[in-house]
């Protein structure tokens, strides 16, 4: 026996070997054809019922078993096809590569067929694919044959076989599909798609045998054919039972699983759902009837659903065959085990036409909607506000509180029915019919403040929230309006508005702001001067505390905050003095004081920027020197002791640089005091520009400066800037007298290592300045004397 487990493709050295004809068995060809189009029936049939399932979660399982079912349809075609290819030599078949040939065909037909897999949605793909489905469990087969002779494939008619599955699946799935779309019964569709896929499988299988060329060898031996028929009618019987298996086993558990469903359901369901027949005798009630209505299930089976509702509609099934009436709702009386009658909505439709119809009642118990409408009426009369309901057509009172009555005086009784004209004064009733035709025809609801109305002789003030009210299919029906009497709050808010404009001429006078926050809204109310204090225009203010805030300076900012919330968290005074920036630019200094009042904070602002000024100015002139603008020894003073404290937070040292001007004095003695001046006040500037900003100079004599150098870690950072500033003080300085050059005697001392305060760093670098200065005195004469 030759081992066919590769393809072969004829040769020029194989076509000098005798072929070995072979012979068809015509009904099993004709039987293997059936075989392919009745597994393609049966697979789109199951298909087509699986696509159309409400279990979602079956559709998984049955695709798999529908492609299994094509795969072995495919399968069984090919067995039977080659059972009635008759050649006169022994034929054998490797059972293991018989199995598996079967894979891809299954594998093929899942990918096609499964309604989940998205991205082989692509018909092309899907065609390719089947086919190659197809042709792959065909040749896969064919190396199962063991045979003592050649086996080879004509190249063309070999992939022309494979073209025609491609082909002829891709039309059968298109065929498939036309089912969603086309009004031919799904029978035909079906038929029509699997005779198609059928030719495609049943051709594929014949033009690839067409294909195949044996050819004798040496040790080819011949035999008498053997008859196959028996094995044939084995795989076509195994077929026809699987395939009534299949299709019955997945209506079953489908109605299975549907009636599982559907009893949850109503197990589930809060209403009741009862089941009678033509004479209203009880077939089924799910479990809600007996929360409804008292009686067990097993006690109604068999009654007469007049037990459960007295009225006639019930029993009179022929209503439940109109069209129009069937499902609709009816307002009724339902009956309970203890004989009580509670209101019911109930709902009839037929489930069955035929002779002996019956039918399906859904009934919703409205004891708990009528309860909550007598809570809702409770409510309703109980506000402590006017409520009024009017008809939307006349605008005549449906419905009034308690609290409407008192306010109109009169009783619900007298005014129930009545217009506005019955009630108001011409004019006033023809505004009030005025903007309850606009709510009604707007369908928007108003507001209107403070509107007037008068009853017996007195003018009242209402705040009335005026809102349509439209049924379940949006029509309007109803016009609902809420009102407040705001009289005594009207009457307050004019004495108040005086009492503000009286006070806004006193505080206009004294050149004050007059204030007033709000701060659970953050509400804030400015007058006239505080909107010239802070240079805002009264049109772009929104009257929200951020606009206070967002004006504050943020140097003053913290603090201004901080005592503010302090304030309103001790219910005490707010005092604060602080900057504001202006939309100019510029900033402005003033006082602010408050007090709590209620919810509110009111307070006056006023201008101290001349003062702040005045003060700055002072305290300048205190601390820095009056012709370099240096700090002087007061300042720096300060300066140092602030230094020395963040040293002990910061494990860092400060340096203490002192600084004498040489040539100094013969420059001022001969050029004057001016030029003198001009040379301190450019050393002065080099000294600043070279300094980093957290260093502080100072002068501190005629031409002496001290520098006060911070965050020292190591000692090499001090001669470094001592360097720096050495070679800045004797750059040349242009005058009008020409160039003139200065030098500098130096000392330093370093805290904490040479001193514990700033005189005593001051003495150490001093000391060491002297001797700087002495040092050079002597150099020079030395050159001198040489």
């Amino acid at each position: 026996m030759d081992n066919h487990l590769t393809l072969h493709f004829i040769t020029s050295e194989m076509l000098n070997a005798p072929v070995i004809s072979a012979q068809y068995d015509g009904y099993l060809v004709l039987a293997s054809i059936l075989t392919a189009v009745f597994a393609s029936y049966i697979s789109f049939l199951l298909s087509a019922r699986i696509k159309g399932s409400q279990l979602k979660e079956e559709t998984r399982l049955w695709t798999i078993v529908a492609s299994c079912f094509l795969g072995g349809g495919i399968w069984a075609m090919h067995f039977i096809g080659m059972l009635a290819y008759k050649l006169p030599i022994p034929v054998e078949y490797d059972i293991t590569i018989t199995l598996v040939s079967i894979f891809p065909s299954i594998f093929a037909s899942y990918i096609v067929m499964s309604p989940t897999l998205g991205r082989f949605n692509n018909l092309w793909l899907r065609s390719i694919l089947m086919g190659l489905g197809i042709g792959s469990m065909h040749y896969i087969g064919m190396m199962a044959m063991r045979m003592p002779a050649h086996m080879a494939y004509e190249p063309w008619l070999f992939s022309f076989s494979v073209l025609v599955a491609v082909v002829l699946s891709g039309l059968a799935l298109k065929i498939n599909e036309l089912r969603l779309s086309t009004h031919t019964k799904l029978y035909w569709v079906n038929l029509l798609a699997a005779l198609t896929m059928g030719t495609a499988i049943s051709g594929m299988h014949y033009i690839g045998m067409m294909s195949m060329y044996v050819f004798a060898a040496h040790h080819t031996t011949y035999i008498t054919n053997e008859n196959s028929a028996e094995l044939a009618q084995v795989i076509l019987f195994v077929l026809l039972a699987l395939s009534l298996f299949l299709v019955g086993g997945m209506e079953l558990r489908a109605r299975s699983l549907l009636s599982a469903k559907l009893k949850a359901v109503l197990n589930t369901v809060q209403d009741a759902v009862i089941c009678f027949d033509k004479q209203g005798n009880i077939e089924f009630a799910n479990p809600a009837t007996t929360s409804i209505f008292g009686f067990e299930q097993h006690e109604l089976i068999g009654k007469n659903i007049a037990l459960l509702i007295p009225q006639k509609y019930a029993t009179q099934t022929t209503h439940c065959n109109d069209a129009e009436q069937a499902g609709k709702s009816q307002l009724l009386q339902g009956r309970n085990n203890k004989g009580a009658d509670f209101p019911i909505t109930v709902s009839i439709s037929p489930i069955r036409k035929h002779a002996n119809p019956s039918f399906v009642a859904t009934i919703k118990d409205l004891t708990n909607i009528q309860n909550q409408e007598a809570f809702t009426q409770t409510i309703f009369d109980t506000l402590p506000i006017m409520l009024v309901v009017k008809e939307a057509e006349q605008l005549s009172f449906s419905h009034i509180n308690k609290a409407g009555e008192q306010l109109l005086g009169k009783t619900r009784d007298e005014l129930i029915g009545l217009s506005d004209f019955d009630i108001f004064p011409e004019q006033e009733a023809e505004c009030f019919t005025a903007s309850d035709r606009s709510v009604l025809s707007s369908g928007e609801g108003i507001t209107i403040d403070e509107e007037p109305i008068t009853i017996d002789g007195q003018t009242h003030y209402l705040r009335t929230r005026k809102m349509a009210i439209k049924d379940s299919q949006g029509k309007t029906k109803f016009l609902l309006a809420v009102a407040e009497d705001i009289t005594e709050l009207r009457v307050a808010k004019l004495e108040l508005e005086k009492l503000h404009h009286r006070m806004s001429i006193a505080a206009n006078a004294a050149h004050i702001g007059v204030w007033e926050w709000n701060f659970k809204t953050n509400e804030l109310i400015w007058d006239e001067w505080m909107f010239a204090l802070y240079g805002v225009d009264k049109s772009a203010f929104t009257s929200n505390y951020t606009e206070w805030e967002k004006r504050v300076h943020p140097d003053d900012f913290k603090n201004v905050i901080k005592n503010l919330k302090s304030a309103v968290a001790n219910k005490g005074e707010f005092h604060a003095e602080f900057q504001i920036m202006l939309p100019s630019g510029e900033t402005r200094y003033l006082n602010a004081d408050g007090q709590i009042y209620g919810d509110c904070m009111v307070g006056i602002n006023f201008d101290i920027s001349k003062r702040v000024i005045a003060e700055n100015k002072i305290l300048q002139l205190a601390q820095t020197d009056h012709l370099t603008g240096l700090a002087n020894r007061n300042a720096l003073c300060k300066f140092a002791e602030h230094a020395f404290d963040c040293t002990k937070r910061t494990a860092t040292k400060v340096a203490c640089l002192y600084f004498d001007l040489d040539k100094f004095k013969p420059i001022n003695d001969t050029h004057g005091h001016l030029i003198g001046d001009l040379v301190l006040v450019e050393i002065a500037k080099r000294l600043s520009d070279t300094a980093r900003k957290t260093d502080c100079i100072a002068r501190i004599g005629g031409d002496e400066f001290v520098i006060l150098i911070t965050h020292i870690e190591e000692n090499n950072q001090v001669k470094t800037a001592l360097a720096r500033f050495i070679a800045a003080i004797e750059l040349p300085i242009m005058s009008s007298q020409g160039s003139l050059c200065v030098g500098a005697s130096i000392g330093y001392a370093i805290y904490p290592d040479e001193g514990e305060s700033l005189d005593e760093l001051l003495n150490k670098a001093d000391a060491r300045m002297y001797n700087h200065k002495r040092a050079k005195d002597v150099k020079q004469q030395v050159i001198i004397n040489q």
